[in-house]
């Protein structure tokens, strides 16, 4: 199954002009009034695709062929790209992979009236060899990714963009099948990074084992930028939502801040969590309550929260028990980070807006904002 299956013709061949890129790394062609998005173009290029999917005024479609390649076109760097849904630019260069990045950034927050030219963008030291954790799907002997055009496993066994330390992990899982006696069927495998060594797990949650950012590089530019940003605007005492073991407060705390973390789970096994811990799902519709019940005298200058990709639809009720002076909000989806600001009915304004490129090669990045309430 290394090679995509022939899509299904749900809606005959296309022409296609590619406009732009949109925030999912598709090429969009309009016609008339029929939106096409097509994986694995770029702006300006034209061609044919096959239709796969159809739905009110738009339509999804795979490259077929192409008869004007864009200028910034090049040969992918990883075999697997034209039929794995891992990665979505490694058609392009990088300096246009982080454009089309700073771009959909930029669409996503379009109603706070920032502009490209305001966004700072830091790219990743390394576009390939970086990702400490990769989830797997497997069915029956086959494993990799799933394509959702025809909801079959991709295998790709030469993937590149995987962390060195877990490739022999990686190989055993194509080399010896053996794994299929204790898992048949269908699921998924996991392997990450912990503490220095190569762990495996089947069929558990995400991040199973405690969530950790894929890219140990970028993660540490996200917590020096942070810890920048907390001593720029004067932050003492800092209230960390969704904080772990504190992976973007340890800087600020080392430097004597006072900080107090929240989460649901603490994600070092080799320790006991602090007094300054509180273990707390921050998305039960009793979160605010419970936590300002205890520390409802307590008084914070600074909000700092690192959501899931879902967000916090919650973080205006929080802004308005805990009135902190600023907020620093990282987010992996700036689709939700947009959602959340908009929610917001504090008056504040943009001190600083940062991408940070975390996921290279997808469409993926994360996003760092600092807010000013007046």
């Amino acid at each position: 199954m290394s090679k995509r299956t022939p899509v299904k013709n749900k809606g005959g061949r296309v022409n296609f002009n590619i406009d732009h890129v949109d925030p999912m790394g598709q090429g969009v062609s309009r016609d008339g009034k029929l939106v096409t998005f097509i994986a694995g173009t770029l702006p300006g290029e034209t061609g044919q695709a096959l239709v796969y999917k159809k739905s009110k005024g738009v339509q999804f479609a795979t490259l077929s062929s192409l008869d004007n390649p864009a200028d910034n076109r090049c040969e992918p760097q990883c075999p697997h790209f034209s039929q794995c849904p891992g990665c979505h630019y490694l058609h392009t260069d990088y300096a246009s992979e982080l454009s089309y990045k700073r771009s959909a950034l930029t669409r996503h927050l379009s109603q706070l009236a920032i502009g490209e030219d305001q966004i700072e963008l830091v790219p990743a030291p390394r576009r390939l060899s970086y990702r400490n954790r990769v989830q797997l799907h497997y069915r029956h002997k086959y494993i990799g990714m799933v394509d959702p055009v025809n909801n079959q496993v991709v295998e790709i066994p030469h993937c590149t963009i995987i962390d060195e330390k877990l490739q022999l992990a990686f190989d055993q899982l194509y080399e010896d099948k053996s794994w299929t006696d204790k898992n048949p069927g269908h699921g998924h495998c996991e392997l990450y990074l912990k503490d220095g060594a190569v762990a495996e797990s089947w069929n558990s949650d995400y991040a199973h084992g405690g969530f950790s950012q894929v890219n140990n590089a970028m993660n540490r530019e996200l917590q020096l930028r942070v810890d920048s940003q907390l001593a720029e605007i004067g932050a003492s005492r800092v209230l960390d939502l969704f904080s772990g073991s504190g992976n973007l407060s340890n800087g600020f705390a080392a430097t004597g801040g006072e900080r107090i973390l929240v989460d649901s789970f603490w994600d070092t096994a080799s320790s006991e969590p602090p007094e300054n811990f509180v273990k707390l799902d921050l998305f039960d519709e009793d979160a605010l309550k419970l936590f300002f019940r205890r520390h409802g005298k307590t008084a914070f200058d600074t909000l700092l929260v690192d959501p899931p990709r879902r967000g916090f639809s919650q973080l205006d009720a929080w802004v308005k028990k805990a009135k902190p002076k600023y907020l620093v909000y990282v987010s992996c989806n700036p689709a939700s980070l947009a959602r959340d600001l908009r929610g917001l009915n504090s008056k504040f304004e943009v001190v600083t807006l940062v991408l940070l490129d975390l996921f290279p090669a997808t469409y993926h990045f994360e996003t760092l904002i600092v807010l000013r309430f007046r």
